[in-house]
């Protein structure tokens, strides 16, 4: 599935198929899928930002990654700290995964 979402002003062509799992667990060293359940188990009370984040970066980087040659590191460096900050944007960043990753738009809910 090919996808293009708009983050902070910047198209990112995003695609994924069944190397998408050994990409991730190539460039990151867990289960893209284990990290997926690590988001559905957060207790929505005390919610890990910093863990919630890294993981939701990790998935685009690496859905991205067909359309790239920049490592993770210079990946994020290109992106601007601002995004954080905008909840619709993290929505539906977390709504692009579910539906790529062969869920639902919006029937879950990684935070």
């Amino acid at each position: 599935m090919e996808k293009t979402i708009n983050l902070r002003g910047e198209d990112l062509k995003l695609r994924s198929s069944l190397f998408t799992i050994i990409s991730y667990r190539s460039v990151f060293g867990t289960e893209l899928f284990s990290d997926i359940k690590k988001l559905e188990n957060l207790n929505k009370d005390e919610t890990d930002a910093a863990l919630v984040i890294d993981i939701l970066f990790r998935i685009i980087y690496i859905l991205h990654k067909p359309y790239t040659k920049k490592s993770y590191d210079e990946f994020l460096m290109d992106l601007d700290f601002s995004v954080l900050s905008d909840v619709k944007e993290l929505e539906n960043i977390s709504n692009t995964i579910t539906l790529m990753l062969g869920g639902n738009e919006g029937e879950q809910d990684p935070k």
